[in-house]
């Protein structure tokens, strides 16, 4: 099924949000993206993140564990805020190649057994400029990044199940079910990478792309997420945390003043909806392209021969 048409997105955000009314079309811009790195497999043990010249720059202060949609963009936008330079899938998807590719590595090699298992030395090539981590891919990795990072503060974002599920149903579960297969191929910049990401992380971190039938594996997948977040971390380092709740238990707890902006509120589902859409159109166009061109180029051949036989 292919996606619905989509507006013009919106101009990027600047350093501070203007409204609380904040949306994914702020932060993520399909046709714009810009690879920071040409990754390519190391030449001696074939692992891309071996090539990354990434290390880490600053220390890593907070890891946000919580599953995504469950407020991971409003903490997002407020702990830039609060002065963090924080890593979330938005990011991500500014340079895929550089990052969507590596990560897709290291989850085969900690969740699929495939390759030499990643650790701190792999984690802070790709994380090394930012302080604090949100969203899928990073937050399947909950053991070994509090392992990596056993001085940074954890914050667990919540919601209800039932409800969390039917977001995910909306979101993740129908932009998923549009025909990848037959775009991604066409766009290695963006596309490709996030197709190839994102068959390889939704079993692992929620079991799959079912989010709306009554069986589900989903919900288990949540209900152990928080199980092992809660088992993995201590009590005195761990803040359970819903974003209704603002800025105060946020600040408190990272030890930071709490600002004079509005915590921003971010209601991202139909831009999270509209963003990708784009990039699948954005593919589409190309695919066409690029199949006209295989077309076109025989026949100019051919009508060129054509008429220089006309012209003997």
């Amino acid at each position: 099924m292919a996606p619905e048409a989509v507006a013009t997105m919106a101009e990027t955000l600047p350093a501070k949000a203007k409204s609380k009314q904040t949306t994914l079309a702020d932060t993520i811009k399909p046709h714009r993206t810009r690879e920071m790195y040409d990754i390519r497999p190391h030449p001696v043990t074939g692992r891309l993140i071996d090539s990354h010249p990434g290390t880490r720059t600053r220390p890593m202060r907070v890891l946000c564990l919580g599953i995504s949609r469950t407020g991971t963009m409003s903490l997002f936008m407020a702990l830039q805020l609060l002065g963090f330079n924080p890593y979330h899938m938005a990011v991500a998807l500014g340079s895929p190649k550089s990052n969507l590719k590596l990560w897709s590595e290291g989850l085969n090699a900690n969740f699929n057994y495939q390759g030499k298992k990643w650790g701190r030395e792999e984690f802070d090539k790709l994380l090394g400029n930012y302080d604090a981590v949100l969203d899928v891919p990073s937050i399947c990795f909950i053991e070994d990044l509090v392992a990596a990072y056993p001085q940074a503060k954890i914050v667990l974002t919540q919601r209800d199940v039932d409800a969390w599920l039917k977001s995910m149903a909306s979101t993740a579960e129908r932009v998923l079910s549009w025909n990848w297969d037959l775009v991604a191929p066409w766009d290695h910049a963006l596309a490709g990478p996030f197709w190839e990401h994102a068959k390889t992380v939704m079993p692992i971190a929620f079991g799959g792309r079912d989010f709306s039938s009554a069986d589900t594996p989903a919900r288990k997948k949540f209900e152990e997420h928080y199980v092992r977040v809660r088992w993995t971390v201590p009590k005195e380092k761990l803040l359970e945390y819903t974003v209704q709740e603002g800025w105060y238990p946020l600040c408190k707890f990272l030890d930071v003043a709490v600002p004079d902006e509005e915590f921003p509120r971010v209601n991202d589902a139909k831009q999270f909806v509209s963003v990708h859409a784009l990039m699948w159109w954005l593919a589409f166009g190309k695919m066409v392209g690029k199949v006209g061109l295989m077309f076109a180029v025989p026949t100019v051949c051919v009508a060129a021969a054509v008429w220089c036989q006309t012209r003997r």
